[in-house]
């Protein structure tokens, strides 16, 4: 009997439990769900000059921006003291050691943020309240991607003595490019694309024209599985062919690009750095959607993919504010600022060069037969960046013909 008592006693005491932890549980007002995960260079202003805003505004027009309420910040703040201003330190010499090569960065002299009159802006700052943005490991992580590409380097004229002509690898790109716009992948799926084609062709050189194409639809079989949340499936890819190659011709070229890459996909991307050039310049959308343009555009261009991501992103961003604030003199003055200078690790006279070629595809761009990024530019969720009367205007043309350094 008393254990009878006793049972009854603690399933009353458990209903209570239940209901007190029921009532414990409350929402923040102003908040709505997100992913797990943020981007960490993801913020982009849409006003140059103000304070930076969430990227999706980029992307979507009725974005809207995450907020705390003045009430909670005070709440987190009680009882504690004001935290000193972050220094971010100067970026160092990094060496980096593979194989048997040694790759060394070279150092950049650029200004710190405790600088008093090139002062360099802590463009984490608004971050930190933002677990998911790990504003902390910012600088860390940036620092490592440029470790990365360090590692997986695509040397200059690789094509050199093989089968597979540059022509060729235009033509199988400014395909891809329609390919990737029909699957509605990511952009970061076009990216890794190219960059698996040109690791692969560069280290197995023994691809002929016949492959070439079966080469470029595995790549992105590959770059889908490794990006997408749901990547198309191998049936796809032969239908895409027009049943030039089977499903078992594609798996089989996926073992030999897997192994011959050594299973190493994490080379980064330049869409990865022009995030965050774009957020240290305080970029308007049009600054971004139009050096992504000068991004894709470069994708399809041999004489580009041996550029480093990195550099190669600073010089679309630098293109970018250079031709479309040319008309405000202050802004044209302050085109490549120091905190710019700072988070790149480049300087104007180490961009330039790479401008410059850049320039002179864009001006050359509706006169080629490679028109699949120029007529996906052209679309209105595009901003209609590729029809935009800048990239006819003289200062690009100026900058494609110039050798001097920039201004």
């Amino acid at each position: 009997m008393a254990l009878r008592n006793r049972t009854a006693l603690t399933n009353i005491v458990n209903q209570e439990n239940v209901k007190n932890l029921k009532s414990s549980v409350t929402t923040i007002p102003g908040k709505t769900k997100r992913a797990a995960l943020g981007e960490i260079g993801n913020k982009v202003n849409t006003l140059r000059g103000v304070e930076p805003i969430d990227r999706t505004s980029l992307l979507t027009k009725d974005s809207k921006k995450i907020t705390v309420s003045k009430q909670i910040i005070k709440t987190s703040e009680k009882g504690i003291e004001k935290l000193p201003i972050q220094i971010v330190k100067p970026v160092k010499k990094i060496t980096v050691s593979y194989e048997n090569n040694v790759v060394s960065l070279p150092p950049k002299e650029v200004q710190s943020f405790s600088s008093d009159l090139l002062a360099v802006e802590d463009i984490d700052e608004e971050d930190k309240g933002n677990p998911s943005l790990v504003s902390i490991y910012s600088n860390d992580i940036y620092g490592y991607l440029r470790t990365l590409e360090n590692m997986f380097p695509i040397s200059k004229g690789y094509l050199d003595g093989q089968e597979v002509t540059p022509k060729m690898r235009s033509v199988l790109i400014d395909w891809l490019v329609e390919v990737h716009q029909q699957f509605h992948l990511m952009q970061e799926t076009l990216y890794l694309t190219v960059a698996t084609i040109d690791r692969f062709l560069q280290a197995f050189r023994s691809i002929d024209r016949k492959r070439l194409q079966l080469v470029g639809v595995t790549a992105m079989f590959i770059a889908s599985k490794y990006e997408e949340m749901y990547s198309p499936d191998v049936n796809d890819f032969v239908y895409i062919t027009d049943n030039a190659y089977s499903r078992i011709e594609i798996l089989q070229m996926e073992m030999l690009i897997v192994k011959t890459l050594d299973y190493s996909f994490g080379r980064p991307l330049p869409l990865h750095f022009l995030r965050r050039y774009s957020k240290a310049g305080k970029a308007l959308p049009i600054h971004h959607t139009m050096a992504k343009y000068f991004l894709e555009q470069s994708l399809v261009h041999y004489e580009m993919c041996h550029y480093p991501p990195s550099l190669i992103a600073a010089a679309a961003i630098y293109l970018a504010f250079l031709i479309i604030d040319n008309n405000d003199e202050d802004e044209h003055k302050i085109v490549w600022t120091n905190t710019l200078a700072h988070y790149s690790t480049y300087s104007k006279d180490d961009v330039f060069p790479v401008v410059r070629e850049t320039a002179s595809i864009i001006v050359n761009a509706d006169k080629i037969k490679y028109q699949a990024v120029r007529k996906k530019y052209a679309q209105s969720k595009c901003m209609k960046i590729s029809t935009r009367p800048e990239l006819k205007s003289a200062t690009i043309f100026a900058i494609s013909t110039t050798d001097n350094k920039a201004i």
